[in-house]
C-alpha cells in the first residue's frame, strides 16, 4: 500500500499583555487555523500541533481590539510570538470568579456582581459582608448591631421558611461551616476572616450562575478571593494599616421623662405604686451605654519570584461596643503561598487562616430593663448588699439594669482555622486538559459561660440562687473536590467549547456539651469555678451530616458574539430521608452579544451590549440534621406515668416525617448588559422569577405520644418576583497629569415575594402562626398565609380621629371598648381573630444604593447613600409598654411615650398602630482621604464616618430592625468615627 506523507507540525507560544500597562491577560483566545489556546493567568499560551508554514496567528479578547499577526512554523521547532493588545473597553476582560473556575466578566451569561477591594465600604469592618453591603443589586444585608454580632444577607428575597435563606459563603474555594465557631457561640461565623485580606468578593446572584453548587445554591453563593503576593523579584513589600475609632449611639426607644412618669403614675396607678415613686431623674439607657472605643493593626508581608509568591498577614482588632461591658478582641493570622513547578505545568496554592476572639455579650434583659425601669428610681442604694437601687423582687417588678451589667458575666472566646491545599496540573499529553484538586478543612472550638450571682436581682425574683451556665461547642468540616477542566484546543464548529467535571465531598460534625448549674452555694469563685448546686444539668448534643457530589459544565463560545452555557449537580445529603437524599440541580443559559451585529455597527458610542438569558434548578439543604428520625427524650415530672402507688419517668419520641426531602426553586433569568464609550457608561438590567417547591413547614400536628405537637415536612410553595438595575458611570476622567475624577455607582433592586401554598394540615387550616413578641403569652404578630408575603403582619385595623386612635365611644353604647377601637371586618359583633387582617410585611420593596468615588490631586473622597422603601417594622417596645396598666405593676414599669398619643389602658399589642412604614435615606459611610510621602514611601491618611446620618419616618431604635421586621429591645445602632495611616515600605 502506498506510504501517505505526513506534513511536520511545530509549536507557538508566547505571552499575552497590555498594551499599556504591560501586565498579562488571561482568557485571551488565540487561534491558529483550526487549534485554539486560551492565555493563563500569567498570560502565556502554547498551541502545539500547528502545520509547518506560513500562517496567521489571531488573538481576541473582549475589552480589547482584534490583533492578527503573519507567523512561520517550522517542523519540530517552538515559534514563540508575544502579543500586545490595543484596550478599548477593559472592564470587560476582568476575570471574575464563577465556581470552579473564572470567566471574563464580558462573557458570563448569569447575574453576576464583582466587587473588588477599591471599592469596599470603609470603617470599622468587623466581617465581610459589612464590605459589599449596598454594592450589588439584589443583595439585602442586615445585621444586629452589636460588634461581631450576626448578619444576615438574603439574595432576591427568601426561599424558604424553616431552612436557612443565607447564600453559601466561599473562601479561596473553602465552602464555610456554620458551626460551634459562630452560631453557637453568638458571633457571626465569618469574624474570623480579616477584611484588609480579602481581594474581592463575588455574588453569584441568579441561579443558572450558582447551579454549579447544587444544594447550596438556592439563596445565591458569596465568593471570596483573598489577596496574593506579587509574582516577580525583588525585596519583600510590607504594608500597615492602623486605625483608631470612637462610636456613640445615635437613637434609644422614646420613653417618659420623670415628669410625665410620676404623672402617668399619680394618675393612673394606686397607692402602692405611688409609694414606690423616688425623687431622681435618671436616664437608664445612659447609665448603660457609653463612646465604644477600638483600635485596629494590620500588618502585611508579601514577595515572589518568577515562579511563586507569597502573603503573610497579621491583624489585631479590639472594639468596644456602645453598651458597657460588650465588645470583641480578635487575633488573626493569614498566608498564602503560591508555586509553580515543573515547568509551569503544576500549580499549588495553599491558603491557611486562624483567628482567636475574645467577645463579651451584654447581658440578658439589660436593654430591655432599662427600658423598663421607672426613670424616678436612682442607679445606687448604700443601704442594698450590693449598693444597687433595685425594687422588691417580685415577677412584676423589672431589674435596675445597670446592676445587671456589673453583676452578670458573659463572655466566650472562639478559634477557629480554616485553610486548603489547590492543586492544578497541565496534563502534557492532553493540550488544554487541566487536573484540579483542593482538600479543604474548617475547625472551630469555642466556649461560652455566664454567671449570674444569687444576689442579682433576677435570680431573687425566681429563687434560683446563683446560676452558671458554660458550652464548649466544637465545629469540623472537610472537603475534597477534584475536577477537570478542558479547553478543547481546537475550534468545535464555529467556537471553543470549554468542559469542566468533578466530584466534591463534604463532611460535617459538631458536638456541643453544656453544662447548667443553679442554686449555688457561694457566689465568691464568680465565672471562674463551679461551686457546689442545688442542680447541675449537663447536655450534650452532636450532629453530624454529609454531602457527596457530582457536577459538570460546558461553556461554548462563538467569538464572543453567541455564548452559551449548561450544568448539572448531583448532590445526596444525609440530611433527608430514604430515598429522598439524591437531588438533580441543572442549568441552561445564554448571551447574544448585539453590539456586535452588523445592524449595531452604526451606533459608534456603543462598546457594549449583551441580551441574557437562564433557567436553573436549585437546591436547599441547610436545615437541622436528624430531622428526618424519630428521637427520643426521657419525660419530666409533669410527663410521668402511674403505675399503682409509684410514678416512672417515661421515654417520649418526637413527631417526625421520614419523607421529608429537598426544598427545590426553580429560577428564570433575563438580563440586559450595556455599555457606551468604551464603558465609561456601563450597566445591566434584570428580571427574575424563583419559585421554590416542597417547602419544609414545622406544623402542628396532634401531639398523641409525640414530645411535640410540630413536625417539619414538605408542604409549601413560595415565588419572589423582581427587578434589579445597575448603573456605573464615570463622570469625570480628570487628565493624563492629573485633575479631579468622579466615579458614580447606582443599584436599584425591587423584590415581590408571595407565598402560593400551604397543603391543607389535617384540620384543613392553610396558615401558620408566626412572629413571637415581647407581651402577653403565646402572643404572635405574623402569620404565613398562601396569597401573601412571608411575615406579613396580622392585625386588628385601628379606627383613627385626627390621625389618633379614637379614645372615645363610637357605637353608642356607653362604654369604650374593643368595638370602638377595631373595625369588626366580619360584623359579627365581635372583635376576635376572624377580624384581624394581612396589613404589610417588613421586606422592602425597593432598595437603592448609590456610591461616589472622586479624587483630586492627592486628596480623595468617597461615600456611600442606603435607600429602602416599602418596608414595615412592628414597634414592639411601644406595644409593650406603650399603655397606663404597666404602671399599676407591683413596681410602676416606665411607659413608651406612644401612650401620651394613644391613651391605651390596656395593653392592645395586635393593633396595625405599632406596624410603622420604616421607609429610611442613610449615609451608610463617608471618607476622606489625603495621599502623601513618608521618607520616599507611599503612605495615606484617611478618616471615615459611618452611619453619618438617617432619615427617616419610623419611631423606633432602627428602621432595619432585622430581617423579621420585629423591633424588640435591639442593640442599639451606633454612629462610628474613625481615623488612620496606611504605609507601604
Amino acid at each position: 500500500m502506498p506510504l501517505v506523507a505526513q506534513t511536520p507540525t511545530g509549536t507557538v507560544r508566547g505571552k499575552i499583555t497590555d498594551e499599556g500597562s504591560k501586565r498579562p491577560l488571561q482568557g485571551a483566545t488565540v487561534v491558529v487555523g483550526s487549534r485554539t489556546a486560551v492565555s493563563q493567568a500569567d498570560g502565556r499560551y502554547t498551541i502545539a500541533g500547528v502545520p509547518a508554514g506560513s500562517d496567521s496567528l489571531k488573538v481576541r479578547m473582549i475589552g480589547y481590539t482584534p490583533l492578527t499577526v503573519a507567523i512561520t512554523v517550522n517542523g519540530g521547532m517552538i515559534t514563540e510570538q508575544d502579543i500586545e493588545l490595543a484596550p478599548h473597553a477593559v472592564e470587560l476582560a476582568e476575570m471574575v470568579s464563577i465556581g470552579y473556575g473564572e470567566q471574563q466578566a464580558g462573557n458570563v451569561t448569569g447575574a453576576v456582581t464583582s466587587v473588588k477591594a477599591d471599592e469596599f465600604n470603609t470603617g470599622r469592618i468587623i466581617t465581610p459582608t459589612e464590605l459589599i453591603q449596598n454594592k450589588a443589586a439584589g443583595v439585602q444585608v442586615v445585621d444586629n448591631n452589636e460588634p461581631g454580632g450576626g448578619k444576615s444577607i438574603r439574595v432576591r428575597g427568601p426561599t424558604s421558611v424553616n431552612a436557612s435563606n443565607e447564600p453559601l459563603y466561599v473562601i479561596d474555594g473553602v465552602p464555610v461551616g456554620f458551626g460551634g465557631g459562630g452560631v453557637t457561640s453568638g458571633r457571626d461565623p465569618l469574624n474570623f476572616i480579616n477584611a484588609d485580606d480579602i481581594e474581592s468578593i463575588t455574588v453569584l446572584r441568579d441561579a443558572s450562575a450558582a447551579a454549579i453548587y447544587g444544594a447550596n445554591a438556592a439563596n445565591g453563593v458569596v465568593i471570596i478571593n483573598t489577596k496574593r503576593g506579587a509574582v516577580g523579584g525583588g525585596a519583600p513589600k510590607f504594608e500597615y494599616t492602623g486605625t483608631v475609632s470612637a462610636s456613640t449611639i445615635t437613637k434609644t426607644p422614646d420613653m417618659l421623662n420623670a415628669a410625665q412618669f410620676r404623672t402617668a403614675v399619680n394618675t393612673y396607678a394606686g397607692p402602692s405604686q405611688i409609694n414606690q415613686l423616688g425623687t431622681a431623674n435618671t436616664d437608664w439607657f445612659k447609665q448603660v451605654d457609653r463612646t465604644g472605643y477600638g483600635q485596629e493593626h494590620n500588618l502585611a508581608v508579601s514577595g515572589g519570584s518568577p515562579t511563586m509568591d507569597y502573603r503573610l498577614s497579621f491583624n489585631y482588632l479590639n472594639q468596644n461596643g456602645i453598651m458597657r461591658e460588650t465588645g470583641v478582641e480578635r487575633f488573626s493570622l493569614g498566608a498564602v503561598y503560591n508555586q509553580r513547578l515543573l515547568s509551569d505545568r503544576l500549580g499549588l496554592r495553599i491558603n491557611l487562616r486562624g483567628t482567636r476572639s475574645n467577645d463579651t455579650y451584654t447581658p440578658g434583659g439589660v436593654i430591655g430593663n432599662a427600658a423598663q425601669m421607672g426613670p424616678t428610681q436612682p442607679v445606687f442604694d448604700t443601704l442594698s448588699t450590693t449598693g444597687f437601687y433595685e425594687f422588691a423582687p417580685t415577677t412584676q417588678s423589672p431589674d435596675n439594669p445597670y446592676a445587671l451589667l456589673r453583676q452578670i458575666v458573659d463572655r466566650g472566646n472562639t478559634f477557629r482555622a480554616i485553610g486548603n491545599v489547590q492543586t492544578e496540573y497541565q496534563v502534557q499529553w492532553v493540550p488544554g486538559l487541566k487536573a484540579n484538586l483542593n482538600v479543604a478543612f474548617d475547625v472551630s472550638k469555642a466556649e461560652r459561660e455566664s454567671f449570674t450571682p444569687s444576689t442579682a436581682h433576677p435570680e431573687l425574683k425566681t429563687g434560683n440562687g446563683g446560676t452558671y451556665f458554660r458550652s464548649n461547642p466544637n465545629f469540623n468540616q472537610t472537603t475534597v473536590e477534584g475536577f477537570l477542566n478542558y479547553v478543547i484546543p481546537r475550534s468545535v464548529g464555529p467556537g471553543t467549547l470549554d468542559l469542566t467535571a468533578g466530584y466534591s465531598w463534604n463532611q460535617n460534625y459538631g458536638k456541643y456539651p453544656e453544662i447548667r448549674a443553679t442554686g449555688l452555694s457561694t457566689d465568691v469563685l464568680g465565672i471562674d469555678g463551679i461551686p457546689q448546686a442545688q442542680f447541675i444539668t449537663p447536655r450534650l448534643f452532636v450532629e453530624e451530616s454529609k454531602l457527596a457530589s457530582f457536577f459538570g459544565r460546558v461553556n461554548y463560545n462563538i467569538k464572543d458574539r453567541y455564548i452559551l452555557a449548561a450544568s448539572i449537580r448531583r448532590d445526596a445529603s444525609s440530611r433527608f430521608g430514604p430515598g429522598h437524599e439524591w437531588g438533580t440541580f441543572p442549568s441552561v443559559s445564554g448571551a447574544w452579544r448585539l453590539s456586535q451585529e452588523s445592524f449595531f455597527q452604526n451606533v459608534a458610542s456603543l462598546s457594549d451590549l449583551k441580551l441574557r438569558a437562564s433557567w436553573a434548578r436549585t437546591g436547599n439543604q441547610a436545615i437541622a440534621n436528624f430531622q428526618q428520625f424519630v428521637s427520643y427524650t426521657v419525660g419530666d415530672a409533669q410527663t410521668q406515668y402511674q403505675f399503682g402507688d409509684s410514678a416512672f419517668a417515661t421515654i417520649r419520641p418526637s413527631g417526625a416525617d421520614a419523607n421529608v426531602k429537598w426544598e427545590a426553586t426553580r429560577s428564570v433569568d433575563i438580563g440586559l448588559d450595556f455599555g457606551f464609550s468604551n464603558q465609561r457608561w456601563s450597566g445591566s438590567i434584570d428580571w427574575y422569577d424563583k419559585k421554590t417547591d416542597d417547602m419544609l413547614f414545622r406544623v402542628p400536628v396532634a401531639a398523641g405520644t409525640n414530645n411535640s405537637n410540630y413536625l417539619l415536612t414538605n408542604i409549601g410553595s413560595m415565588r419572589n418576583r423582581g427587578v434589579e438595575l445597575s448603573f456605573s458611570a464615570k463622570v469625570l476622567q480628570g487628565t493624563t497629569t492629573g485633575g479631579l475624577r468622579w466615579t458614580a455607582d447606582f443599584t436599584a433592586a425591587h423584590n415581590s415575594n408571595e407565598l402560593l401554598t400551604i397543603n391543607p394540615l389535617s384540620s384543613g387550616v392553610q396558615q401558620i402562626e408566626t412572629g413571637n413578641i415581647a407581651g402577653g403569652v403565646g402572643t404572635r404578630i405574623q402569620l404565613l398565609t398562601p396569597g401573601s408575603a412571608v411575615n406579613s403582619f396580622w392585625v386588628y385595623e385601628t379606627r383613627m380621629q385626627n390621625g389618633k386612635p379614637v379614645q372615645t365611644d363610637q357605637d353608642g353604647d356607653n362604654d369604650f371598648d374593643a368595638l370602638d377601637l377595631y373595625v369588626d371586618r366580619n360584623s359579627d359583633g365581635i372583635i376576635n381573630n376572624s377580624d384581624r387582617r394581612i396589613y404589610k410585611d417588613p421586606a422592602p420593596k425597593w432598595i437603592f444604593g448609590h456610591s461616589s468615588y472622586l479624587s483630586y490631586g492627592k486628596v480623595d473622597l468617597s461615600f456611600t447613600l442606603r435607600a429602602y422603601t416599602g418596608n414595615y417594622v412592628y414597634n414592639n417596645v411601644a406595644s409593650n409598654l406603650g399603655t397606663y396598666a404597666e404602671v399599676t405593676r407591683n413596681s410602676p414599669f416606665n411607659l413608651h411615650e406612644s401612650v401620651l398619643e394613644t391613651g391605651f389602658l390596656t395593653p392592645q399589642y395586635l393593633s396595625d398602630y405599632y406596624v410603622e412604614d420604616a421607609s429610611f435615606l442613610r449615609m451608610d459611610n463617608i471618607t476622606v482621604g489625603y495621599n502623601l510621602e513618608l521618607g520616599g514611601r507611599p503612605a495615606r491618611l484617611f478618616a471615615t464616618m459611618q452611619n453619618a446620618f438617617t432619615i427617616t419616618g419610623y419611631s423606633g431604635v432602627d428602621p432595619t430592625a432585622g430581617i423579621g421586621g420585629i423591633d424588640n429591645n435591639l442593640y442599639p445602632r451606633s454612629r462610628t468615627f474613625t481615623s488612620g495611616m496606611n504605609l507601604r515600605f
